[in-house]
């Protein structure tokens, strides 16, 4: 599936979501109108209205958001720097690519140490209070962590091989991944805001 067919996909599925929000207002309404005595709550009340955009940000702030950002920085410079592609064919690359990827490797080998040492040996810092790798600070920081790994060492190989001429570059790439998920950080938004609006609706 193509880029525009994607867009196309995700820009359909905002608008259903938006219209699936504008439902769930009128519904709410009409329900606690004719049945007061429903425990539904309406967003049409002055309660449900306070609620709708006071705990909007509260809503949408999420790790998945976060998880969504990093990824996509990560996913981005990545690609830009064809790091994957470059360690499939690495007996083909000239040496400063190789050079550059025996780097990337020492790298990771360090940031596997730094892991093992913060969160899999007793008493390490990132475990819980309880000694417990799940949940954890290692558990919440987890994906974060992967995705930061993921662009040193792509900016590292960018950097390294040749394939990025400067920091200004590399900083481009990496905010890009923004712009590509652009979309989905909407889609995100609405859907967020709709299932807390259901459970506010349909809570007790």
């Amino acid at each position: 599936m193509n880029k525009e067919k994607i867009t196309t996909w995700l820009a359909l599925l905002t608008v259903g979501l938006l219209a699936a929000q504008a439902l769930l207002f009128l519904v709410s309404w009409l329900v606690t109108a004719m049945r007061p005595d429903t425990a539904m709550h309406s967003l049409l009340s002055s309660e449900g209205i306070r609620w709708f955009f006071g705990s909007f940000v509260g809503n949408v702030a999420s790790p998945l958001l976060v998880w969504i950002l990093v990824l996509a920085m990560a996913f981005s410079v990545m690609a830009d720097t064809r790091l994957l592609q470059d360690i499939r064919h690495l007996a083909a690359l000239p040496y400063r690519p190789r050079f550059a990827l025996q780097f990337v490797a020492f790298e990771l080998f360090l940031f596997i140490v730094v892991v093992v040492i913060s969160a899999l040996v007793p008493h390490a810092p990132l475990l819980s209070v309880t000694g417990q790798l799940f949940p954890s600070s290692f558990s919440r920081s987890l994906i974060p962590m992967i995705a930061f790994c993921v662009i040193l060492m792509s900016v590292t190989y960018g950097l390294l091989s040749g394939k990025m001429k400067s920091w200004d570059e590399a900083f481009l790439s990496i905010t890009r991944g923004v712009s590509r998920v652009a979309p989905l950080i909407l889609v995100y938004i609405v859907a967020a805001e709709l299932f807390c609006s259901l459970m506010y609706v349909f809570g007790t």
